[in-house]
């Protein structure tokens, strides 16, 4: 039960389903008025087992000051519980209920699973050790929340670590991509090219672009010159630009704007290593996508990808962004080829395994594992009535 209706989701979901024994079906149950920014066939899930459920909804435009909104106040969509919904839950032999967030309209989720006394799983990226990203009141309706849940399925590594103190059993399965879109690109680079470091993501001042660019300065002041930052992202591009010409790196940058699809594919995956230097990120799907498109990782330590994904000296570097000439110095290390090479094997391996339709079996898996679901049980009715069937 959910209103993310986001591409991460789409193959997590459909892997869930598939990995389930006959007779077990997944039902996904959606707000109607829930519009998102991709098309329909990118966020809908497809299989053979699963059911699209549209319940009727309120919505109403909330306002909200959040400290991983940058301190300012910003504008969301909620929406309220519904009878539908409600009855739609009623109608079916559910066993489990899995929500998205504890918001008012999957709560209905959570307050049904304990009416029936069936297991109820929340998948979050809140929890103690990134709750000071969020606002009083978040910390709040989570920590009260989480107490409710038997499992929880982690979007990010401080995910783990419940906000009510509970200690129940979690899950990692952290916002991802499906590798099997993204691949490496075959190219042969040109030994006097410059070796090019992109960056994915909004050009806002969290992100720590201006902290890189000071790093890229100590190269160049160190004689250097041989690199290209390739920024690759939309927003507000006269403050970088203006902090470009100012350390007097403007020979050395490349702004693509905003960019979608293949086209953000073919701009990271392009690149010789990826780098983050961002101040604050409770994860950063985005290292995850460069993972699977085989680049080196350069990842700032405040970014949940991180510690989730980087292993030191293997697939890449974790980096204190505010370290110039720490990160000056690895920048300058990842510049040979000799180092890159195995570490975008070991990269792309790291993307496989944390890929959202491998990550989606699992799941199933687990829940299986932990929860008093009784599949084993069924599984084996059912191949014993196909015995006699056949």
């Amino acid at each position: 039960m959910t209103k993310a209706r986001g591409t991460f989701f789409k193959p997590l979901y459909e892997a869930l389903a598939k990995a389930q024994p006959n007779p077990w079906r997944t039902m996904l149950l959606w707000p109607t008025s829930e519009k998102g920014e991709h098309p329909e066939e990118a966020v809908t899930p497809r299989g053979e087992n699963i059911d699209i459920c549209m319940a009727a909804s309120t919505r109403r435009r909330m306002d909200t000051s959040d400290a991983a909104l940058e301190g300012k106040k910003g504008k969301y969509d909620t929406y309220l519980p519904s009878r539908e919904a409600w009855r739609m839950l009623k109608e079916q032999d559910v066993r489990a209920v899995l929500i998205h967030e504890f918001s008012p309209f999957t709560l209905q989720g959570l307050i049904y699973a304990k009416y029936r006394r069936i297991p109820v799983i929340v998948s979050t990226e809140v929890g103690k050790r990134n709750a000071h990203y969020f606002h009083a009141r978040t910390r709040w309706w989570h920590g009260f929340w989480s107490k409710l849940v038997d499992g929880v399925v982690a979007c990010c590594p401080a995910a783990h670590e419940s906000l009510s103190g509970g200690h129940g059993p979690t899950f990692p399965a952290y916002h991802a991509v499906d590798s099997r879109l993204y691949t490496p690109m075959e190219r042969e680079r040109a030994s006097n090219e410059p070796v090019v470091f992109a960056y994915l993501g909004q050009l806002i001042k969290r992100k720590g672009l201006d902290l890189l660019l000071t790093a890229a300065a100590q190269l160049k002041a160190g004689g250097v010159g041989n690199f290209k930052l390739r920024f690759v992202g939309g927003g507000d591009e006269s403050w970088l630009r203006q902090t470009i010409d100012q350390h007097g790196l403007g020979h050395h940058c490349e702004l693509t704007g905003f960019l979608t699809g293949q086209a953000i594919r073919n701009a990271v995956g392009s690149a010789d290593v990826f780098v983050l230097p961002t101040r604050q990120d409770t994860y950063a799907a985005v290292v995850h996508e460069a993972a699977c498109l085989g680049l080196p990782l350069l990842i700032s330590k405040h970014a949940g990808a991180a510690e989730a994904l980087v292993v030191d000296g293997v697939n890449g570097f974790t980096f204190d962004p505010d370290d110039a000439i720490g990160t000056a110095a690895l920048l300058m290390k990842l510049m040979r080829e000799e180092i890159r090479a195995p570490m975008r094997v070991a990269a792309r391996a790291t993307g496989e395994s944390f890929s959202a339709h491998v990550r989606g079996a699992e799941l199933w898996r687990w829940m299986n594992r932990v929860l008093p679901i009784g599949v084993n049980a069924e599984a084996e009715l059912e191949l014993k009535h196909e015995m006699i069937r056949g």
